[in-house]
């Protein structure tokens, strides 16, 4: 039988996420691997894998909020916004009130747009942006709505200061920096960084290459990969009657009267993980009401529109 699942790995400084991914191929003896969002090859940290069949989930595990440990470097900008890049400012004297770079750091708190870095995996005109910047291309990006859930400072040592962010997918922690470094009026980069949550997955159950190498070889593959029902476990769940699963399974859309819960948290546009018989999982499906609304819809009205039949993974 195929191996199938979610692997957490912990990334190691140095390699890309592409460099994880055909290591991963390489243990498992499997061409089916994919990764659920790019890391820089000098971050560290949570990089969630999907194995055979669960790579049809991968793009909505890259949908998920996730949380990083940044330390960043003031008095000093970039070209890549990182410490790999070509330094184009330097204040070798930065004196920044804490007081000041709390206000700062509180700033960036909510809905905020975000300009993707020119050093990014990011599309234009079907190209990657990296690669226009490395042939000296310069490209007029847009500005993109995110969300930074939560930001707290953990320690100022100038030029050095560390912080842990949660924020939506999309984030970049070299925007960030960059963004606050402009702010501060000294200029900033992002000097590390590491992905401490992708979603469910943490950075304490993340298995290094070596553990998962391992794991293979003693024969315990299956024990540490996470079934795709788990890996969705961030998504609400909406139960359904047993006997219109075949509805679902089919692709149908599915009506407020062939419910047996719809949550209230959810919003209108939501994915949902979709639950039949002993708890199955079925489907992923988007929200067309919001869960406050659920109780008032006609029984006859669509509120779920398939996205992904997952029955039998």
């Amino acid at each position: 039988m195929e191996l199938s699942g979610v692997l957490n790995i912990n990334k190691p400084g140095g390699m890309t996420s592409h460099d994880v991914v055909d290591v991963v191929r390489r243990l498992l003896k499997i061409r089916r691997v994919g990764h659920t969002g790019t890391l820089d090859p000098r971050a560290t940290g949570v990089l969630p894998l999907c194995v055979g069949r669960a790579t049809r989930i991968a793009q909505f595990l890259t949908q998920a909020d996730k949380e990083y440990l940044i330390t960043m470097q003031l008095g000093i900008t970039t070209d890549t916004l990182d410490a790999d890049g070509k330094v184009l400012s330097r204040t070798d004297h930065v004196d920044v009130d804490p007081a000041r770079l709390r206000e700062v750091l509180e700033s960036f708190v909510g809905e905020i747009q975000q300009v993707p870095p020119l050093f990014s995996a990011k599309k234009h005109h079907g190209e990657r942006l990296y690669r226009l910047a490395r042939r000296g291309e310069t490209v007029e990006r847009q500005p993109v709505a995110i969300r930074i859930h939560e930001l707290t400072l953990l320690e100022c040592d100038l030029p050095f200061v560390r912080f842990m962010v949660s924020c939506s997918k999309g984030t970049y922690a070299r925007s960030l920096c960059d963004d606050i470094g402009r702010i501060l009026g000294c200029g900033a980069h992002l000097y590390a960084l590491t992905r401490v949550r992708s979603g469910r997955f943490l950075i304490e159950d993340a298995l290094t290459l070596e553990q998962l190498e391992q794991a293979v070889v003693e024969g315990r593959i299956r024990d540490v990969l996470i079934p795709i029902g788990e890996a969705l476990g961030h998504l609400p769940v909406v139960r359904i009657h047993p006997e219109s699963s075949r509805g679902v399974v089919q692709g149908g859309g599915m009506a407020a009267g062939t419910l047996l819960s719809f949550p209230m948290e959810v919003e209108k546009g939501d994915l949902v993980r979709v639950l039949g018989y002993r708890r199955q999982l079925l489907s992923l499906a988007e929200a067309t009401v919001a869960g406050r609304e659920f109780s008032a819809v006609d029984p006859r009205r669509i509120v779920l529109k398939p996205v992904r039949v997952l029955a039998g993974q």
